[in-house]
């Protein structure tokens, strides 16, 4: 009987690969490892310890948790994501897997490597977690340019909007356009973000009235969207739409220039020349292209003497020498003599536009010439 009983203690005990004596020397040693500090040997042992448990060991996933937290009290990295790879597979509980995933979280940080951590955690954690992980996952994603990775995810409702940003990146117009058509199975938030995308694929195959359509749709309209949207509309000759959008681009720092030299034309290209004057003037101030085509189209309109000039009246006389006089007095280099009536007037400045002429008046008056006006030159 008891040659029996030492044959079933020598099975059972190479079956969990070591004995009971063994067992509690070695969680003594782990442990003792772990208390000293000695943290990677105490991974190591604990690792030895779990090759050699059986799955139902009472001291299994205490050994586990010990591993992950040595590790990250070495401040191990590398080890701990190769600890990881060997126990994921295992069985392991939801809040053992769930430790290990907060300390990951710790250690890694802002590290892009903190992706492996989540994708460990996913399978153990709650369904309605697992949405949030996935998302967080796809936002990393995004931020590291891994397109493919994206793509890779499920195809759950919280990601689509980053499954179509992937497929635009990776120049997939018509698989982005394709994959848009049925806009009820993104999130609602989401939504004007998608019609962007999709309107931007039509573009790059050259396909402008249908960007134009999905841009139209588009509640708050960001300034690239506006001057697309003007461009089109000014190729195609409605003015009334691209002044619509003009206008809007005049509230936006970048675009001012285009848009108030194309208000300028429209105005310009009706004959209301005053009025493109006044939206020219505008574009002049800027140093760019529109801003000296604005230039270029004013100085048209002073040869042709199209618009009325404006300047600062100061006073007038009766004879030219008088006027000449006042003209040293002033110093200034904007003024100037000239035939009024049957006098002679000292004028400042000259403009298409009164507004521009404010602040040299504020200029004369400060020089006590209070009389001065803002008038029509003779």
């Amino acid at each position: 009987m008891r040659k029996i009983f030492f044959v079933f203690l020598l099975i059972t005990g190479l079956s969990y690969g070591f004995s009971e004596k063994e067992r509690d020397t070695l969680l003594r040693v782990i442990q003792g490892l772990y208390k000293d500090g000695v943290y990677s040997t105490a991974a190591q042992k604990g690792l030895e310890y779990l090759q050699k448990a059986s799955e139902d060991d009472p001291y299994r996933e205490k050994i586990i948790k010990l591993i992950f937290s040595s590790l990250y009290k070495a401040g191990d990295k590398k080890q701990f994501l190769k600890y990881i790879d060997e126990i994921k597979n295992q069985k392991i509980s939801p809040e053992t897997a769930e430790y290990i995933y907060i300390l990951g979280l710790k250690l890694f940080k802002n590290s892009p490597e903190k992706t492996k951590i989540i994708q460990f955690y996913i399978p153990f954690a709650p369904e309605d977690k697992q949405k949030a992980l996935y998302k967080e996952l796809a936002i990393i994603y995004a931020k590291a340019k891994k397109w493919k990775e994206i793509e890779k995810l499920p195809d759950i409702k919280e990601l689509r909007f980053f499954k179509v940003l992937a497929l635009y990146k990776q120049k997939k117009y018509k698989e982005v356009i394709e994959y848009t058509q049925q806009l009820g199975k993104f999130p609602p938030e989401t939504k004007e973000k998608v019609l962007y995308y999709r309107a931007l694929s039509f573009t790059k195959i050259n396909q402008p009235e249908k960007a134009v359509k999905e841009l139209e749709a588009i509640t708050f309209k960001t300034p690239d969207m506006l001057k697309f949207l003007a461009g089109y509309y000014l190729k195609k000759k409605n003015y009334i739409m691209a002044e619509r959008y003009l206008k809007q681009l005049t509230t936006e720092e970048k675009y001012k220039d285009f848009a108030y030299y194309y208000l300028g034309v429209i105005q310009d290209l009706d004959k209301n020349y005053k009025k493109a004057a006044k939206y020219y003037l505008k574009a002049a101030k800027y140093k760019s292209k529109y801003g000296k085509l604005a230039q270029k189209r004013l100085q048209q309109f002073k040869k042709a003497k199209v618009l009325s000039e404006y300047s600062v009246r100061v006073a007038v006389f009766s004879t030219e020498d008088k006027a000449r006089k006042l003209l040293q007095k002033l110093n200034l280099k904007e003024c100037f003599v000239k035939k009024y009536k049957k006098y002679y007037g000292v004028f400042c400045g000259k403009s298409i536009s009164k507004e521009e002429l404010k602040p040299l008046q504020k200029k004369i008056k400060s020089k006590g010439i209070k009389d001065s006006i803002i008038t029509q030159l003779p």
